[in-house]
């Protein structure tokens, strides 16, 4: 494997998937949760998405996004004002911008007849609400709709969508590796995770990859052995009177970087965006996602505060960030055969809407030619 090293000194990169090692900061041509709903007020928030730092502010009932960045002098919005309905102003000198559309209006100090006005904006993205979350959409292209990006199982009319939110340390690609990865689970997971201390697990099994329709990457298992024995070594793994058998779950990916995890024999999914903010960060958005109404949706948030939250979405996801952290983004690598699920992932990466080419620009009509006279007949 053909080792780069990137300008600057930065840490050396592999050649062999050239589209996902330019991808270090994210997809852009998706839309991706940024923040809970709830924490969008009146008072400016600044985010860090896609190596770009936004602004999110929410006026008449809207939310609106903006980059950060004052295009004068670099200063940042979400430190500024408003001192005109729908506008928002640099702190520093006073350039004032349409927030729906990023275009000066007026620069303070230079007086209401500024030549600048009109010719200057700032970068602003679409944003949807949907299930509690901010959603942006940051591509260069005209954005799809907003259910065209979320898995079908959180937009039936029953959902009941439960989540958490952390910032967490390493790569996103690496923190999606580790997602779909086939071997891991069955030993990280087996020491010190609550989720697996009553629980059967396999010591290894073979899988087989498949993509659906809707543009999932799914593991179907073909095989499972629950212990063995290695020449010279002896037995592994030990079985325990208190483990007990579990239906276990089916893992599937889709981009830009969605995790679902079904668990077999029940309405539940937990399902995960891991958003990038640079190259060694993450926002790790996680749901827990079930089917219920009246009592049942009370006690699918009871299960959640009071159990799920905890076991599987901090104390499980803990075991899985301290490796995404260690992860160095080095060559050579060595994959062995339970990374068919990795190598799938990667691949599923070549086919983002981000190298595909650009939609055709809308042409206008075509008028009709002008009749030709026909001379008449003598």
């Amino acid at each position: 494997m053909q080792s780069v090293t990137e300008p600057g000194g930065a840490r050396p990169r592999t050649s062999n998937w050239p589209h996902y090692d330019a991808i270090a900061t994210g997809l852009r041509e998706y839309w991706y949760p940024a923040t809970w709903s709830a924490a969008v007020k009146r008072k400016p928030v600044s985010l860090r998405l896609l190596d770009q730092q936004v602004m999110l502010l929410r006026r008449g009932g809207r939310v609106y996004a903006l980059a950060d960045q004052c295009p004068h002098r670099g200063i940042p919005l979400s430190v500024g004002r408003q001192d005109f309905p729908g506008t928002w102003a640099c702190r520093y000198h006073g350039w004032t911008f349409e927030l729906a559309s990023g275009v000066l209006q007026a620069a303070l100090t230079d007086g209401p007849d500024s030549p600048l006005c009109g010719k200057v904006r700032v970068k602003t993205y679409p944003v949807e609400e949907r299930l509690g979350v901010v959603w942006i959409y940051m591509g260069q292209n005209p954005p799809p709709p907003l259910a065209a990006d979320l898995p079908a199982e959180m937009l039936h009319p029953d959902a009941v969508v439960l989540g958490r939110i952390s910032v967490q340390q390493g790569n996103w690609r690496y923190a999606c590796e580790n997602a779909i990865d086939e071997g891991h689970a069955k030993y990280l997971h087996r020491h010190g995770a609550l989720a697996t201390v009553f629980r059967r697990m396999p010591g290894w099994s073979t899988i087989k990859i498949e993509q659906d329709a809707d543009g999932w990457v799914k593991r179907e298992t073909q095989t499972v052995s629950y212990s063995d024995e290695y020449p010279g070594l002896g037995r592994w793994p030990r079985q325990r009177f208190w483990h007990r058998p579990s239906r276990g779950s089916h893992i599937s990916m889709r981009l830009p970087g969605i995790l679902r995890n079904h668990y077999i024999g029940k309405q539940e999914w937990k399902i995960a965006w891991y958003v990038p903010l640079g190259r060694d960060q993450h926002r790790y958005v996680q749901f827990y996602v079930t089917r219920a109404r009246g009592l049942a949706a009370l006690k699918a948030h009871v299960y959640f505060w009071t159990n799920y939250r905890w076991v599987q979405l901090v104390q499980f996801n803990n075991q899985d960030a301290w490796m995404v952290r260690l992860m160095p983004e080095t060559a050579p690598e060595r994959l062995y055969r339970p990374d068919v699920s990795i190598t799938a992932w990667r691949k599923l990466c070549e086919q983002a809407r981000d190298f595909a080419p650009p939609p055709p620009a809308a042409r206008p009509p075509v008028a009709a030619p002008a009749p030709v006279p026909v001379a008449a007949e003598r």
